[in-house]
């Protein structure tokens, strides 16, 4: 099996999920990581195995021989990282949300093409079973056409977000807040089921706990969303609801129900489907097997490895030259979602619905 030597800027997300997760997949060998600002280099290469840590991504990007990079930084570096391992002749896999604002998406694509290489967004639930099942039905027109979804993800995440520091995914300015960490998947996959376009949208974004002070008497302002919903309508007909909170106390997950003229489906936990058709109940479908996980993977990259590895299985494909899955989410795919993000922002703004520009 031909290895892709990989490069990973980013030593929190990056060491934590996607080193282990790489590292485990026969076809790519981990040949280096980069902090950010983090420093730590020493506990670096102790937590993740890997010999060669750097503190300054560029210089990584100059003085290694690499196949592709992986971006695992926050998303306000996104766009000088992406393009910068392009231009340095790398492919790239970069973690959503792909940009600061769909701007900047734009001119990666732009760098993509220049450079003549490969570029994916990290939108790995695609590739849950469950979710390739939603998809698989939907296609399939067994619900006939898409009337109305309503996707949301809700987290028990109160206590945690107001006892501790949230840094840069708390911040506006940096591009945090749970619209682009949460919202980015809500919407990558309600497009990609529905092969949809959205024409418009109405968002409401809430900070629900805006600050926190920690036993020093250290302030943290949030200025970024803990919590969001948008709700809006698809080219063609059909309409949405798609939501985070993260600040509460219980939740229930991920859900979704997508209702159809023909039937409808729900989804639970990505990883139970019901389907009902016509009038016959909703009945639990059978999905493919969850992958089993690594012997001594931390609990982190545990909890992605489903998704990560599979999606990682079919950048592996595509670069070896062994065909391109439709379902790997390219820059477009990114594009697209950050034009949608833009417009909620905007519609949470100036308190109105908002038209979607491409």
């Amino acid at each position: 099996m031909k290895k892709i030597k990989v490069g990973i800027i980013g030593t929190g997300f990056g060491a934590k999920v996607h080193a282990p997760v790489m590292k485990s997949h026969p076809g790519f060998e981990v040949v280096s990581i980069s902090s950010v600002s983090r420093g730590r280099l020493d506990e670096i290469k102790e937590e993740t195995g890997i010999e060669v840590v750097y503190g300054n991504w560029e210089e990584m990007l100059g003085t290694e021989d690499l196949d592709l990079v992986s971006v695992a930084s926050a998303p306000l570096l996104h766009h000088d990282m992406v393009v910068k391992a392009i231009a340095s002749g790398k492919h790239v896999l970069c973690e959503k949300p792909m940009a600061f604002d769909a701007e900047e998406a734009e001119k990666m694509i732009h760098a993509r093409d220049a450079a003549g290489k490969m570029g994916w967004i990290n939108f790995e639930y695609r590739f849950l079973p469950a979710r390739q099942k939603v998809k698989e039905i939907i296609s399939s027109g067994k619900i006939g056409k898409v009337l109305h979804v309503n996707f949301s993800l809700n987290i028990a995440g109160y206590e945690r977000y107001a006892t501790s520091k949230r840094g840069w995914l708390s911040q506006k300015d940096q591009a945090g807040g749970m619209l682009g960490a949460v919202g980015s998947h809500l919407i990558d996959s309600l497009l990609w089921w529905t092969d949809g376009k959205v024409e418009s949208v109405s968002g409401q974004l809430t900070t629900h706990v805006p600050e926190f002070v920690d036993e020093n008497g250290e302030k943290e302002v949030r200025t970024a969303d803990d919590a969001f919903q948008a709700m809006g309508t698809f080219v063609g007909g059909g309409t949405f609801n798609i939501g985070s909170n993260i600040a509460v106390r219980h939740a229930e997950g991920w859900e979704l129900e997508v209702y159809g003229t023909e039937g409808t489906i729900k989804m639970l936990q990505d990883n139970k489907v019901l389907v009902g058709i016509g009038n016959s109940p909703l009945e639990e479908v059978e999905l493919e097997v969850a992958l089993e996980i690594p012997e001594g993977m931390n609990p982190v990259a545990a909890g992605y490895f489903n998704a990560f590895y599979r999606s990682l299985d079919e950048v592996y494909k595509a670069l070896s030259g062994d065909g391109v899955n439709p379902d790997l989410p390219v820059l477009e795919d990114g594009y697209v979602v950050q034009v949608v993000m833009d417009a909620i922002r905007r519609s949470d703004e100036e308190k109105r619905t908002v038209k979607v520009e491409y």
